[in-house]
């Protein structure tokens, strides 16, 4: 049994992170694109600080995301505000922040956001509306935002409506869904807002284009592929929609960015020899990464043990709902109570998930950078002094 386990913990690669957060700006860079995080896949203060210095802004869906990205740093001009059921009180905190876009939902919401503007005519925040392009992608349904029947979104003739009220609407929102590994619905995609773009009035000048997220991460083999394709991501977004039809493009990486260097460490508390197989339950579930029990997501799980015989097992954890499973026909070295698991790509929706169900507390955080660029810092601070 494992003496110095003190309890569960994310543990994050940080020179991962860095890495991949370069990556995505020098094909952001290659493909004339602006980048804005999605604060939701994680938000905490050390990822937000490497991704802010590295010149990306900041995707929000409430009041409390907008305010937490302007106490990390970021600047107004670099926050931009979604999200399907936005509040009165969140439309004017966007206004009275000055940030600089809110992405406009509905017709509805439009009516509200036109009221709310006229008490702040001194706010620099522009208009978007998020046009819903039915198009579906291979992706969770529980993921997917693009199709007509999502409550995401307005069709593209609402939003003509709209355009023709209010000359003050400088372009268009779009996301199609999450975890995207097809570059093939990105062309789509791409094409599908060409297509929209050239029956746009001739006195409308767009300005702003925003084509969200999506791109997705290799969870069954996190290790190999810990680097996502933003070239090839971005590559296809561009096939039909060059810098002459707009010269920049915004994206919204979340999942991409940070997903592959979180992980999430537990310990094995008991397990069950069932009729099906044998059981592992550990004291980490879903109240710790709520992704498998939310839409049966699955994640590569190890363990570091001597064992070299194997065998399958379902691996679940602790809450009280049949629900909380990290699935079945796991094929894990034979496990004893204290092994130390670790749960692979976490650093996308487990922290900013968390629940306390059962009143679970919170688990910490621990951040892990190579050797030699912890010795450079230490010799950085001694010239300095």
């Amino acid at each position: 049994m494992n003496t110095i386990y003190e309890g569960p913990y994310y543990l994050y690669d940080m020179h991962l992170l860095d890495e991949t957060v370069k990556e995505a700006q020098a094909s952001a860079l290659k493909h004339n694109c602006n980048l804005y995080y999605a604060i939701k896949a994680n938000n905490e203060n050390t990822i937000l600080e490497v991704i802010r210095k590295k010149g990306m802004g900041v995707d929000c869906v409430t009041a409390e995301e907008i305010n937490h990205a302007l106490k990390n740093g970021w600047s107004n001009s670099e926050i931009v505000f979604a999200g399907s059921g936005k509040t009165i009180r969140e439309i004017e905190y966007a206004f009275q922040s000055n940030i600089k876009c809110i992405h406009c939902e509905s017709y509805e919401e439009w009516e509200v956001i036109s009221q709310i503007r006229r008490r702040y005519p001194k706010s620099s925040t522009a208009v978007a509306l998020r046009i819903n392009p039915d198009l579906q992608v291979d992706t969770h349904e529980k993921i997917s935002t693009g199709e007509k029947h999502h409550k995401f979104g307005m069709s593209f003739s609402t939003a003509l409506q709209i355009i023709s009220k209010d000359s003050s609407i400088i372009g268009f929102h779009v996301h199609v869904g999450s975890q995207v590994l097809d570059m093939e619905y990105f062309e789509s995609l791409s094409l599908r807002m060409r297509e929209l773009i050239s029956h746009l009035p001739s006195t409308f000048q767009l300005r702003y284009l925003n084509l969200g997220g999506g791109l997705g991460i290799d969870y069954t083999q996190p290790e190999r592929n810990s680097m996502p394709d933003f070239n090839g991501w971005m590559r296809a977004i561009r096939t039909h929609l060059p810098v002459e039809i707009i010269e920049t493009i915004s994206l919204e990486p979340g999942r991409s960015v940070v997903g592959q260097c979180g992980k999430l460490i537990g310990e094995v508390q008991y397990i069950k020899n069932l009729d099906f197989h044998p059981l592992a339950i550990l004291d980490i579930g879903m109240t710790e990464i709520l992704r498998p029990a939310l839409y049966g997501a699955r994640h590569k799980i190890t363990v570091s043990n001597d064992q070299l015989i194997s065998m399958k097992y379902t691996v679940s954890g602790p809450s009280c709902e049949s629900s909380d499973t990290f699935g079945g026909d796991y094929d894990l070295p034979i496990l004893s109570r204290g092994d130390l698991v670790t749960v692979h790509s976490c650093g996308a929706y487990a922290s900013s998930m968390q629940l306390r169900y059962n009143l679970r507390r919170p688990i910490p955080s621990k951040y892990q950078y190579r050797k030699i660029l912890t010795q450079l810092k230490k010799r950085e601070k001694a010239l300095v002094a």
